[in-house]
């Protein structure tokens, strides 16, 4: 378990969002992953999805601080998993994805081994595809 002072969040409890997604800090703006996507996609048709960790303020990529993994998500169904290692990969993935059903929000979660889960939250509107 992370140590911490009196009044400060553990941030290995639970999934960290920024506190003012409009003023955020600089461990918020390391952390956080940026995603990039349509805000309408049609259903059953591919399309591209980008995730970075490090884009608002590089992230480290070294032995003893790195991003683990970036995971997928639409609402609550998984779509993908991208585990990263120390020194060698960075933070930043690109996923082609197509939506089977209607969906409310991507979501995009990165862990970092010293500051724990991080999650990114975006729009998405799924048009069904008309004849």
């Amino acid at each position: 378990m992370l140590a911490t002072r009196a009044g400060e969040k553990d941030l290995f409890e639970g999934v960290n969002e920024p506190a003012d997604p409009s003023n955020l800090s600089d461990l918020e703006r390391m952390h956080l992953p940026v995603i990039q996507a349509p805000a309408t996609v049609t259903q059953g048709r591919p399309f591209e999805v980008a995730i970075e960790v490090g884009e608002l303020l590089p992230h480290p990529s070294e032995p003893h601080h790195f991003i683990q993994f970036v995971e997928l998500w639409v609402d609550a169904t998984f779509l993908a998993r991208i585990d990263l290692t120390a020194d060698r990969s960075l933070p930043k993935v690109r996923l082609r994805i197509l939506l089977r059903h209607p969906a409310q929000e991507l979501r995009a979660r990165a862990r970092c081994n010293l500051h724990g889960v991080w999650m990114a939250r975006k729009r998405i509107s799924v048009e069904r595809l008309t004849p």
